[in-house]
């Protein structure tokens, strides 16, 4: 048996087979990447680097041969996205891949966030492909409150504009534990979808976990909610002044 990961060198590609190398030998594994120069670490371990770009439709083809299970992992190019997915199903179903699992967004046929349209569009992509396949519904990530913890340590507030809005989370380690999982064991030949998260959380919970993260006392009152437009004024690069505390 033969397993692709696309986006074998991004953040979740790599943990995926990281993860996967403890469960198949690396001469089952496949790397797909965009740059093999850069999949030196990968082809260390004994992976097969091949190269495939999601925006190169006839490099997918030559990329999944011989594979049997594939894990696509959602593009970055907002907007350019169900174009590229659709190639590499396309691609997988002439290679006769036997499953395909993709990387979607928590409710991705309901939810209003802007991503979440391409992920709907690409599951219904899967849904009539022919091919089995599970989609990962992955909610958020833990990182993004990890690794944006220097600037709100400096200004001494987290600013967030959820207010009591909670958030599904867990980190990008969980969501390739589960990819690894569905790509290595059997009994995944079917249609199947899968919600990831751990348990919800308030959006400044996050926020008090990732000071807690560095060593700093976290509290509540850390955290500034704002309304939603200042919050975005602040995320494009405004200015922001926390508000006054009290020393102590």
């Amino acid at each position: 048996m033969m397993i692709a990961v696309t986006g074998a060198t991004g953040q979740l590609g790599s943990l995926v087979l990281d993860r996967l190398l403890k469960m198949v030998p690396a001469d089952q594994l496949v790397a797909i990447v965009r740059s093999p120069d850069k999949a030196a670490a990968l082809a260390a371990r004994g992976i097969e680097i091949r190269r495939g770009n999601y925006a190169e439709p006839p490099t997918l083809a030559p990329a999944l041969a011989g594979v049997n299970r594939l894990l696509l992992i959602s593009g970055s190019d907002l907007g350019q996205r169900l174009a590229q997915h659709r190639a590499v199903i396309e691609a997988a179903k002439a290679a006769g891949v036997e499953l395909v699992a993709y990387t979607s967004v928590l409710r991705a046929d309901t939810s209003s966030l802007p991503i979440a349209g391409e992920h709907k569009e690409t599951e219904e992509l899967l849904r009539s492909s022919g091919i089995s396949y599970v989609i990962l519904r992955n909610g958020w990530y833990i990182e993004n409150y990890t690794e944006r913890v220097a600037a709100p340590l400096a200004q001494g507030a987290f600013l967030g504009s959820a207010g009591e809005g909670r958030v599904a989370a867990a980190s990008r380690a969980d969501y390739a534990a589960a990819a690894a999982t569905v790509l290595a064991t059997d009994g995944q030949r079917h249609p199947g979808l899968g919600h990831l998260r751990r348990d919800q959380m308030r959006d400044r919970h996050g926020d008090e976990r990732a000071g807690g993260r560095v060593g700093r006392p976290a509290h509540p009152g850390e955290h500034d909610s704002a309304r939603p437009d200042r919050h975005r004024r602040h995320a494009r690069g405004g200015a922001y002044s926390p508000p006054m505390r009290p020393a102590g």
